[in-house]
């Protein structure tokens, strides 16, 4: 079959990070917008189509295991002796995201600024708190957004992987 699915593992900034809910990662981006150009001489349909905006690739999760070093790792902030998380002013991280999925393949976002938006579920019998989490996939410094590797593809070094022996 040809079809990517099942989340696997999650790393941001080169730390696997905890356990995603089972939503998984859904999309967020908004589309481009297009405005179309008219002109009176042509009385049939616009003459070109503009960008005028180019849209925004996203997507959004519900981070469920709060432990100190997976919210460290994803939104930053400090652990302090204790086990205790402090959370940082901005609860954002900008990195790269390796999304491996069941299928085999790695999508790697090469720029991803996760944004912790707000917590999720509520505190109660039905299910468990979350952090909820907004991942932008911006443009690095060589102006890539993601790349999906195919299977058995390392996306550090674009070869095939090696088993370990």
């Amino acid at each position: 079959m040809n079809a990517i699915y099942g989340l696997n593992q999650v790393k941001f900034a080169s730390e696997v990070i905890g356990w995603i809910d089972e939503q998984g990662l859904q999309p967020a981006g908004t589309a481009p917008t297009q405005v179309d150009v008219y002109a009176a001489q042509v009385k049939d349909g616009p003459v070109a189509t503009i960008t005028s905006n180019p849209g925004k690739k996203a997507f959004t999760c519900n981070l469920i295991d709060l432990s100190t070093e997976s919210l460290v790792n994803t939104i930053g902030g400090t652990k302090d002796a204790k086990g205790n998380w402090e959370p940082p002013e901005k609860w954002e991280k900008t990195g790269v995201m390796d999304i491996s999925c069941d299928s085999g393949e790695t999508i790697r976002f090469y720029n991803a600024k996760v944004t912790g938006n707000d917590f999720a579920n509520g505190i109660n019998s039905q299910g468990v708190l979350a952090l909820a989490l907004n991942i932008e996939l911006l443009k690095d410094a060589d102006g890539k957004r993601l790349k999906i590797f195919a299977k058995g593809i390392d996306p550090d070094t674009g070869n095939p992987v090696v088993p370990a022996e």
